[in-house]
């Protein structure tokens, strides 16, 4: 499987919009093919977890067809080589095609734009999921933009056992309808919510969710904020490179413990449409917990293509801490520094919860 870089989707899709330009007087626009099925939906998958498609490209017309490129909407999804390809009439070819779910909840959908020899319409592919963890959040997100102040976010597990929130935002739940000290627990909760009201250099990026449930102890849901957005990362055109997912969820962590997890940084340079101008961005030097409720140290580097990287590091709970650890963590590269966070539940040392 070949992945098919940032700069490659800008200019596949500038040859697109030139071939349209080019073909304007008299060409014929939609090619004879037909792309079967034009939509695999995946349906509900685990987060981070990887899913393989198959399109047929089958030429319905009476002369050959060359395929001119194939390129997708993100770097979620890998293709197989097929720009080159002649497929001849009544033949067909085979898109391979993988997507990448996000390690948070919530829908994720990838295209794949096919364009071809002479013809000015590009043909898709359209793959899509839904990320769900054993409890599901809706909506997938806290929505605080345009200063709403306050919200709710049900909460219900997928198999209908009840269960308990232990805390959400950091702090101890505030429920509507339901009374944890005369209440019995619930498979359903509806749970509210504040905006935050930090300064936009420390706000936080994710509202956390903590239960009882062994397979699922922690649900993060994306702040959708004025300061969550571009403004929360506002160095990464200095160095380079940014974490398109800013966040490693490490579950449930007995004290004393470790756990191995990978964090990716992308490069970027969204000015110079993005050309690689720091080849040392992706030396990665150190990484620091900036918590001292949490430990963390590089154990390596994993290269993906020429423009990502995942960062491998091991993280633990500082002794004697226990509970909801949400802190940030440091990545140092040749061209500078980024700031990510890291969750875990840890137990206490007799086990309650």
């Amino acid at each position: 499987m070949i992945r098919v870089s940032a700069r490659r989707f800008q200019l596949g899709v500038a040859s697109i919009v030139a071939c349209a330009g080019s073909l304007a007087y008299g060409a014929p626009q939609a090619p004879p093919v037909v792309i079967t099925p034009s939509i695999i939906d995946f349906g509900r998958v685990a987060p981070g977890s990887r899913h393989r498609a198959a399109f047929e490209i089958v030429n319905t017309g009476s002369a050959p067809v060359t395929i001119k490129s194939v390129v997708p909407s993100c770097k979620c999804t890998d293709v197989n080589q097929l720009a080159g390809t002649m497929i001849a009439s009544g033949s067909k070819a085979i898109l391979e095609a993988t997507l990448d779910v996000p390690t948070t909840p919530g829908e994720k959908d990838a295209k794949v734009f096919l364009t071809f020899e002479g013809y000015a319409q590009p043909m898709m592919a359209l793959m899509k999921a839904d990320a769900s963890l054993p409890i599901r959040a809706t909506p997938a997100f806290v929505d605080a933009l345009k200063k709403v102040s306050g919200g709710t976010i049900l909460v219900t597990s997928e198999d209908r056992q009840p269960f308990t929130v232990v805390s959400a935002g950091g702090v101890a739940p505030v429920f509507e309808g339901f009374n944890p000290a005369t209440d019995a627990p619930r498979a359903s909760y509806t749970l509210k919510w504040n905006a935050p009201t930090s300064p936009c250099e420390s706000m936080p990026l994710w509202w956390i969710v903590e239960t009882d449930r062994p397979d699922c102890p922690l649900i993060a849901l994306r702040i959708r904020h004025e300061c969550t957005g571009s403004r929360a990362d506002p160095t990464k055109a200095d160095r380079f490179w940014f974490f398109p997912e800013p966040i490693v969820v490490a579950g449930r962590v007995p004290s004393g413990q470790s756990v191995s997890v990978p964090i990716v940084i992308e490069h970027y340079n969204s000015t110079g449409r993005g050309a690689v101008v720091r080849p040392d961005w992706s030396q990665v030097k150190s990484v620091k917990s900036l918590s001292p409720s949490l430990v963390a140290s590089l154990e390596g580097t994993r290269p993906g293509n020429r423009e990502d990287v995942a960062v491998l590091l091991k993280v633990s709970p500082a002794p004697g801490v226990d509970g909801l650890i949400y802190a940030l963590v440091e990545v140092e590269t040749a061209s500078g520094t980024g700031s990510f966070a890291v969750v875990m539940q840890v137990p206490k040392v007799d086990g309650a919860r």
